[in-house]
């Protein structure tokens, strides 16, 4: 499985929206809409990218209680039938840890007895704390301001919709640095636009 450089921006651009289409991620990238694509293609069918997924509102899913429990079965492809069982790990062979959203204790009784496994503990689930863990890639790519080659984990700095990678703190200091002052730039070139518009239209009148 071979990654570099654009291709962990791209993933990270996916992880904060997924819904970003193929224009707008060659847009924040700076590369073509076929570069996007072909590069999508080629993460969805080496398996680094398994699939783009829908953020539900929590609101929508405190309707459930969710539980989670040990068990022991010998059927564990038995789960996989219960819609009501909303995640499945593995221990041992015959041991998982799952977890069960339903409405109320009757409809928990008839999953268990439904999927036939052994409960060897139960405990409810009182808050899910969803984290978002960047990619663990050690690939050499280059640094974003300084140039040298990065190898190991970056440091991922995120402006004006695009991703940017660099090698240390002095060089993210340094690359703010140097955005702000191009922004200030810019935003006295438009100025200077600006009044000499209204020079003109002062002088016509």
């Amino acid at each position: 499985m071979k990654i570099d450089d654009l291709d962990l921006k791209l993933i990270h651009l996916l992880m904060d929206n997924s819904r970003l289409s193929i224009s707008e991620l060659a847009e924040r990238l700076g590369v073509s809409r076929p570069t996007v694509k072909s590069r999508l293609e080629k993460l969805e069918k080496e398996g680094v990218i398994l699939g783009y997924t829908v953020k539900l509102n929590p609101e929508l899913l405190r309707a459930n209680n969710v539980v989670a429990l040990i068990v022991k079965t010998d059927e564990p492809e038995k789960m996989k039938e219960f819609e009501e069982i909303i995640e499945i790990n593995r221990f041992t062979s015959r041991k998982y840890l799952i977890k069960i959203a339903v409405e109320d204790m009757e409809e928990l009784r008839k999953v268990i007895e439904g999927a036939g496994f052994e409960v060897i503990e139960i405990m409810p689930v009182l808050e899910s704390i969803e984290r978002t863990t960047p990619p663990k890639v050690k690939i050499p790519f280059k640094c974003d301001y300084c140039g040298k080659e990065i190898v190991g984990e970056p440091i991922v700095y995120k402006y004006h919709n695009r991703v940017y990678f660099l090698c240390c703190p002095t060089c993210l200091r340094e690359f703010k640095k140097t955005r702000e002052n191009i922004e200030k730039f810019k935003l006295k070139e438009e100025d200077k636009v600006e009044h000499a518009h209204e020079h003109e239209h002062h002088a016509h009148n």
